[in-house]
């Protein structure tokens, strides 16, 4: 058995997105846009999980209160406060939360020697390393997590937290961009490597992915779902 739907959603904004400044496994907190971030898209989320009709795929009931909802994170304290916020708006819509589960899988890529700095930092200072991620999402020399492993360690966390839910739950991994583009991309079924074909996640925007009931798997239902206003961050 498989939940209705998974939403993984980006964390709210940062003073390192602001910057433009890679974070990968560094423990950026939120600042206080990015909780308001957090809170508005919670707000939308928690009415499209407890309102929408059956036929959108976001639950298997039209009413709310009949949806499970199980909530995931990773421990980096960007994406935890934001599905402690998120977990909290359900609450108050009367829907059932079976907690926030922290994973160390759903962590950020780490971007190795990237993390701290600019763009325009590292095509100064390392400008072999920036050439080689430019070309290919990739830089064994800069110590930058491989984005299969990324994809495989997100999937294998899906997977666990997932572990005994129903038909008409929804799961909503709360996680980080890089993280959450490898990780759709190989519970679609496709290499890691592909993510440049989709649009990076906003700030408190979301992917969502639904039971491919016919073949198995995984199919992507909506990407860069959020709240109206566009938010600053890569």
């Amino acid at each position: 058995m498989s939940p209705a739907r998974i939403v993984c959603m980006r964390h709210g904004q940062t003073d390192h997105n602001v910057a433009r400044r890679f974070q990968g496994m560094s423990d950026v907190p939120l600042n206080e846009y990015g909780r308001e971030q957090a809170r508005r898209a919670a707000g939308v989320l928690a009415q499209r999980v407890t309102s929408a009709p059956a036929s959108v795929g976001i639950s298997a009931s039209a009413a709310g209160a009949a949806v499970r909802v199980r909530v995931a994170s990773s421990p980096l304290k960007r994406a935890a406060e934001t599905a402690q916020i998120v977990a909290a708006a359900l609450r108050q819509r009367g829907t059932t939360v079976d907690g926030v589960h922290v994973d160390k899988r759903f962590i950020e890529r780490s971007y190795g020697r990237f993390e701290g700095a600019t763009i325009e930092q590292i095509r100064s200072l390392m400008p072999v390393f920036f050439d080689q991620w430019s070309a290919t999402g990739e830089s064994a020399g800069a110590g930058i997590e491989p984005s299969g492993e990324v994809g495989e360690r997100f999937a294998a966390g899906v997977a666990d937290v997932s572990q005994g839910m129903d038909e008409g739950d929804v799961l909503i991994v709360v996680a980080h961009g890089s993280a959450i583009s490898r990780g759709v991309t190989t519970l679609l079924g496709l290499d890691a490597g592909s993510f440049r074909g989709l649009r990076g996640l906003d700030n408190c925007h979301w992917s969502e992915v639904v039971p491919d009931r016919k073949h198995g798997g995984w199919q992507l239902a909506a990407h860069n779902v959020g709240w109206s206003e566009q938010a600053i961050g890569a």
